[in-house]
């Protein structure tokens, strides 16, 4: 699975606008345990269902969250990925402008975190992969 230009882009930008070239640099030794198949999927970006940890990581990067799920059947560990954006607030502050008392809307500066991306992982492979539109 391929991810679009725009979430490659949103994920740069959550991991520091670092690329896979930059990670592969940075663990030569790690990058150099793969498959070569592996090897062109990291430096492609590219996820596919069991990859390992260490694949993904290389290929876009350190998670904005981990969460895990204990079930009867065994552990997940979900890796989020994040986008930022601002939310307009609903609040509106009256201004004084001139002689006429006005009632604009406002942004008040809160952000609102959504996910762009989620990997879930069972015993170290990629289970599951889910793109989130917004």
């Amino acid at each position: 699975m391929k991810l679009s230009p725009f979430y490659a882009l949103l994920l740069l930008f959550a991991a520091g606008c670092a690329t896979p070239e930059a990670r592969i640099k940075r663990h030569a030794e790690l990058f150099g345990a793969l498959s070569p198949e592996a090897q062109q999927e990291v430096r492609d970006g590219t996820i596919k269902l069991g990859h390992s940890t260490d694949t993904v990581f290389l290929a876009i990067g350190r998670a904005d969250h981990v969460q895990t799920r204990v079930e009867q059947n065994g552990t997940t560990t979900i890796w989020r990925y994040t986008a930022t954006r601002w939310r307009q607030g609903a609040h509106h502050w009256p201004r004084r402008h001139g002689a006429w008392w006005h009632d604009p809307p406002w942004w008040d500066g809160r952000e609102e975190e959504y996910d762009v991306l989620r990997v879930e992982f069972r015993d170290g492979k990629v289970a599951a992969i889910e793109h989130v539109e917004r």
